[in-house]
């Protein structure tokens, strides 16, 4: 008890083991609260630090200055942490459980962090074209992006079958290869819940002519900066996608490299 008179109280649960209770008290109640008492019983766990050698007060103070660099350091990592997370947080949100318009921009976020140009359509054609033009090493594709409840409906591809065919059709545009669905799907389940594959049905998954890509699958690429895997899917799958008689325009060679309203837009 402390000298005062005054006592203090201590809940422990029951069935604590008794020594590593008694343990606790010597080494750290009595010498926060009662440090007297270990004094008079000439206890080596209470020091008076004017009595120590040199030797042990030059340990002592190492060993603070390693505690306080210790701390700078693990301050500096939280600082690091909660920059990459501020990041990281609305990103991994809006492609594991975004629709609209904040899934259609992390998409294009994880494309650009890949190394491709990427262009937002939606400002320019509205609802007439895809979601996003994407480029890299010399290929250009048009990515859709849609979200559903739960499992997708079989008719997402041919909505940008449709962008595909009516692509030439739309002022200022230049040919592309090919196009990529991206779906982010069973949004109301936990991601490790979610079907692995965006379409179960194998038969229908086997007779799709262009890539389908889930929202989740982009995710974890990018969450192990795989940008080879991201690209090889996006752009190297695309020759499947790219019917000559419907995605790719009718158009002049040499008119392809005409700078068009999309080359002035491009990021």
């Amino acid at each position: 008890m402390p000298a005062s008179g005054s006592a203090r109280w201590f809940v422990v649960p029951h069935g604590t083991d008794q020594q590593l209770l008694v343990q606790w008290l010597v080494q750290h109640a009595l010498p926060a609260y009662v440090p007297g008492a270990l004094t008079r019983a000439r206890s080596p766990l209470v020091r008076d630090p004017a009595l120590a050698t040199e030797a042990e007060t030059r340990l002592v103070e190492t060993i603070a200055e390693e505690q306080r660099t210790h701390e700078q350091r693990q301050t500096e990592l939280k600082q690091q942490l909660a920059a990459l997370r501020a990041v990281a947080d609305p990103l991994r949100d809006r492609l594991l459980f975004g629709t609209g318009h904040p899934l259609e921009d992390a998409v294009h976020d994880v494309l650009v962090e890949a190394g491709a140009t990427v262009t937002r359509l939606d400002a320019v054609y509205g609802t007439n074209s895809a979601d996003l033009l994407a480029e890299y090493g010399g290929r250009r594709v048009l990515v859709e992006v849609k979200s559903a409840n739960n499992r997708p409906p079989q008719s997402l591809p041919d909505k940008l079958l449709k962008h595909l065919n009516t692509w030439p059709a739309l002022p200022g545009t230049e040919p592309v290869d090919g196009g990529v669905l991206v779906v982010n799907y069973q949004i109301k389940l936990p991601p490790a819940q979610r079907d692995a594959e965006v379409y179960t049905d194998r038969a229908f998954a086997d007779a799709l002519t262009l890539p389908v890509i889930s929202s989740a699958r982009l995710f974890d690429w990018w969450r192990r900066e795989d940008w080879d895997a991201m690209r090889h899917a996006v752009f190297a799958d695309v020759d499947r996608a790219q019917p000559p008689e419907t995605a790719v325009p009718d158009a002049d060679p040499k008119a392809s490299g005409r700078p068009g309203l999309l080359s002035r837009l491009r990021r």
